[in-house]
């Protein structure tokens, strides 16, 4: 993409984001033209004083003048704070707005986007990005606004006043904003450093928190308390020598160039006013505009650094937006399931050619009970993945009734099914929302029944408040097996097609297994059920079981069948079970 291409991108959405608040956006521009003029205003009123007030000896004309002078100054101290305020739910609103399209663009984008970004650094990014693009719209904007008008109106008035000197003024203004922006320029790449330091820094954070029970339970607390120290001592001394290059650079224009410019001005043209070829107020509106010159120039610089950082930050954000979304979400086939899951030839890679699944095929007829088995990295979950569709093969496909599942409703494919992992997720809210995910849809009964169902009923009354129970992050006031036995009711209470088991009793005791494969002929009644396992004893009633090597099929069968003929699954047994002790599906 062309870097012209790159900034109509850049504009449009600029632009769009204003369109859409334009009732603060206009009358916010408005304001700030107004401080601007009263900014102007001020020193002219007092060349008026000097130059016709005082000469005249007419003290009802200087009354006028200084009431004017204090309303003028009071107007726009109001205007400067009503300003601000527009300006700010402006940069408010459009951020909100922003982090509202980002978080429903994330969820609408394929697990392998996530995979690939780490959930800190991701909430760092998104949270410092959207933070600096609406300072862009509020107290950036409005500076840059005011200070842009100013430094017009400056150089309007006095070139209608001394076209001579207001040229030199321009000159000097242009170069010294040139100079600014370079030196910035300059030092931008050590604020990009900077930014990343924060980044890592509140990645690592986040990294922290949640493995904070690890991080105890070794001993680790001091090395992560060290490790954040260590980054944030090179953040501080980063930002540290950025501000003392930056204020170093501004203090010495301030200390030169607008002394040097006063006693320029002073020594070239004070002898007009003896000569009474210029007015002793001119020169002195000339001062003071000079004197008030320097500020907007190294501010609007400032703005234009502060600006290129924040269209960085637009362009982060737009490149998570131009992620592609997931195919076919509300939209392609309708899902039906009245027949077979297929999988024709599938092969699979996370990363070029490295594959995990290798020319996979199989059937697995509807109502069905069919495990997947095999050793680790034999790409057991990435099966599971790839029928859940948060994965696609490059090769093959999977056909769902004939249909390919990259054409079929993804969304609605997935309100059919039912996906207990080795590790689910349970949110900080209530038991009863954690059961039925936020769908009021489902009644509290339905709920308490696939509660008992999975024998799970007596953990949740335990509760001191029941199903109204708000549970710890990642439930942590229950045990492993306690939120497997929720999970398993949450698969139930959604009333699924197929249900899907990837590693899901291998957190648990025995006692909670025992439950769980005790409820899982009724969770099958009627739907299809596909098991993962390294615990063979939830799959020994199995249909079909698929015992797969490297990637590939080698066998299937039931499990009597697999025991008899396949080496490689009955040592598999052999491993689990008691020697001499037989195993009976």
């Amino acid at each position: 993409m062309s870097s012209k291409s790159n900034h109509d991108d850049y504009l449009h959405r600029i632009l769009g984001y204003l369109a859409r608040y334009r009732t603060l956006a206009l009358p916010g521009v408005g304001v700030m033209l107004l401080i601007a003029l009263g900014q102007l205003a001020g020193p002219y009123i007092l060349k008026q004083i000097i130059d016709i007030a005082v000469p005249k000896e007419n003290t009802s004309l200087l009354l006028v003048y200084a009431f004017a002078f204090l309303g003028i100054v009071s107007v726009t101290g109001a205007l400067s704070y009503i300003g601000m305020i527009l300006l700010a739910k402006l940069g408010l609103s459009i951020v909100t707005l922003i982090k509202q399209d980002i978080f429903s663009h994330l969820l609408k984008l394929p697990m392998s986007f996530f995979d690939k970004h780490p959930v800190g650094e991701l909430m760092s990014r998104t949270e410092t990005d959207t933070e600096r693009v609406r300072d862009m719209f509020s107290n950036l904007g409005a500076n840059l606004i005011v200070n842009f008008l100013t430094m017009v109106g400056i150089f309007a008035v006095t070139f209608a006043l001394v076209p001579k000197l207001a040229l030199i003024m321009l000159g000097v203004s242009v170069s010294l904003l040139a100079i600014l922006i370079g030196f910035f320029a300059k030092i931008f790449p050590m604020y990009e450093k900077a930014r990343s330091f924060y980044a890592g820094i509140a990645a690592k954070v986040a990294e922290f928190v949640q493995g904070i029970e690890v991080l105890k339970a070794y001993g680790r607390t001091a090395w992560a308390e060290a490790q954040l120290d260590g980054q944030a001592k090179q953040r501080v001394a980063l930002e540290t020598r950025i501000s003392l290059v930056e204020y170093s650079m501004m203090s010495a224009l301030n200390a030169l160039i607008g002394p040097l410019f006063i006693v320029a001005l002073l020594l070239l043209y004070a002898p007009k006013v003896f000569y009474g070829t210029m007015t002793l107020g001119t020169i002195l509106l000339f001062v003071e505009y000079g004197a008030r010159l320097l500020r907007p120039i190294a501010e609007i610089a400032e703005s234009l650094r502060s600006l290129q950082q924040a269209r960085t930050s637009l362009a982060r954000i737009r490149k998570i937006m131009a992620t592609p979304e997931e195919p076919n979400r509300g939209s392609g086939l309708s899902p039906a399931l009245e027949r077979e899951i297929r999988f024709d030839h599938v092969w699979f890679a996370y990363e070029d050619e490295d594959w995990i699944l290798r020319d996979l095929s199989f059937v697995i007829p509807k109502g069905s009970f069919a495990a997947i088995v095999g050793a680790s990295g034999s790409g057991k979950s990435t099966t599971i993945s790839l029928i859940c569709g948060f994965a696609h093969p490059q090769k093959g496909q999977i056909l769902i009734d004939g249909q390919p599942l990259d054409r079929i409703d993804i969304e609605a494919w997935r309100r059919q099914l039912g996906l207990v992992l080795q590790e689910s997720f349970l949110f900080p809210v209530s038991v009863l929302e954690n059961a039925r995910l936020y769908r009021d849809e489902i009644p509290e009964e339905r709920v308490r029944e696939a509660l008992r169902v999975v024998h799970a009923e007596r953990a949740v009354a335990a509760l001191p408040e029941g199903l109204a129970t708000n549970l710890w992050e990642r439930g942590g006031n229950l045990s492993a097996g306690e939120r497997q036995l929720i999970s398993f009711a949450r698969a139930l209470a959604v009333d699924p097609r197929l249900i899907l088991l990837d590693e899901a009793t291998s957190n648990v005791d025995m006692t909670t297994e025992k439950h769980i494969q005790e409820s899982m002929d009724i969770l099958r009644a009627g739907r299809t059920m596909i098991v993962v396992a390294h615990r063979l004893s939830s799959i020994l009633k199995a249909d079909t079981i698929f015992f797969l090597c490297e990637g590939r099929l080698i066998a299937s069968g039931t499990h009597e069948s697999l025991y008899r003929e396949l080496d490689e699954y009955r040592t598999l047994v052999d491993q689990q079970f008691p020697s001499g002790k037989k195993v009976r599906a």
